[in-house]
């Protein structure tokens, strides 16, 4: 059973992935915490090591058509964390984004989430292996054919179904004993959830343990000095469809650089573009994992502005950033140094700045 279950999510995360360019989003973000710019490079060191923060990345994941954007970036956070403390092999790491996400939507009846709920539920319940515990990259809805979504919630009703076509799983589940989950006369029967919990259990005992519960990084100079020592951090955003370059920029009028969109380049919304009127009026979120710096990289781009006219702009500084919508579309041309990275991409600092939080993990 277990083997027919993983092939399946698989299965239904690959067919997913043709549709990345759609690039599925997180619900907005609420009080963010802006970093305050400190207007200084931190020791003189303009640019940290991209190359060398490759050693504790692991490969790109894509996140299906769910809006599970600071699920993989925090679990993409946490793999980056555990090669840096401890000795995994980084091309064998895989924990279950599925978890995590199970474990946020139990009590929620609407997607999102944010790096300070997720790292503390890491802490809380763990991860199992994706294994273990494999991620299904498609979105559960009432009234829609879907034969485990129908077996696995279709007997629950109100808030408690909700959050089971959200997380995937009966919320309950988690809070039940393993000799229930175990009985197979029990209707809570689900020997393959207690395997999992039992595993994301242990994982939390002997890895997940925190210097600190406070997660926020306040300032710019301490961004790049974390960046700098090779410690990746994750930012939460507000996401501008132009920007960005997605999709749904040319639905809403925005206009779009496919060519900006296959290098991962991410500008910046001004002020007076339909892009800035747009996507407020669209709002979404997104959540990414930093992964480097370079404050003399140019970035220029093409904005379509409220008058109708073209204006191109130019911006000096960058983050780097390691994404969740897979391999073979966003940044799939995404370069440093004569090197491709497929699915990275780069944020110009004025965005992230002005949009969005950084956000560290003190794993020991």
């Amino acid at each position: 059973m277990k083997h027919i279950f993983l092939a399946l999510s698989l299965t239904l995360g690959l067919n997913l992935q043709a549709n990345v360019d759609g690039a599925y989003l997180d619900a907005p973000y609420k009080n963010l915490v802006h970093p305050i710019d400190s207007k200084s490079n931190f020791k003189n060191i303009n640019k940290s090591d991209f190359l060398e923060m490759q050693e504790i990345m692991t490969p790109v994941r894509g996140q299906g058509s769910r809006g599970t954007c600071s699920i993989f970036s925090g679990i993409a956070m946490l793999e980056s964390m555990l090669l840096l403390n401890y000795q995994f092999d980084k091309d064998s790491l895989d924990l279950s984004e599925e978890w995590l996400e199970y474990v946020i939507m139990r009590n929620k009846t609407s997607d999102g989430s944010n790096s300070w709920s997720n790292f503390n539920a890491l802490r809380r319940y763990g991860v199992p292996t994706e294994q273990t515990y494999a991620y299904i990259g498609q979105t559960w809805e009432e009234n829609t054919f879907n034969p485990m979504a129908n077996q696995r919630c279709g007997h629950l009703e109100g808030r408690i179904k909700k959050s089971c076509l959200l997380g995937h799983r009966d919320p309950r589940l988690l809070d039940t004993p393993s000799s229930v989950l175990q009985s197979q006369e029990s209707e809570m029967f689900d020997p393959e959830f207690d395997e999992a919990r039992t595993e994301a259990f242990q994982f939390r005992n002997d890895y997940i343990k925190y210097s600190s519960t406070n997660f926020s990084v306040y300032y710019t100079q301490d961004v790049k000095r974390l960046l700098a020592k090779g410690i990746p951090l994750t930012l939460g955003i507000e996401f501008y469809y132009g920007a960005w370059n997605h999709r749904k920029a040319v639905d809403f009028g925005i206009g779009r650089s496919e060519e900006n969109w296959s290098q991962g380049i991410v500008g910046y919304p001004e002020r007076g573009s339909i892009d800035y009127v747009k996507s407020r009026e669209n709002r979404a979120g997104h959540s990414i994992l930093v992964v480097g710096y370079d404050d003399n990289k140019i970035v220029k781009t093409q904005v379509k502005m409220q008058d109708g006219s073209i204006k191109e702009f130019t911006y000096k500084g960058v983050y780097y950033f390691k994404n969740s919508w897979g391999k073979g579309n966003f940044g799939r041309d995404f370069n440093v140094d004569g090197e491709v990275f497929d699915g990275y991409g780069m944020i110009t600092q004025k965005h992230a700045h002005e949009h969005g939080s950084f956000y560290r993990m003190p794993l020991k």
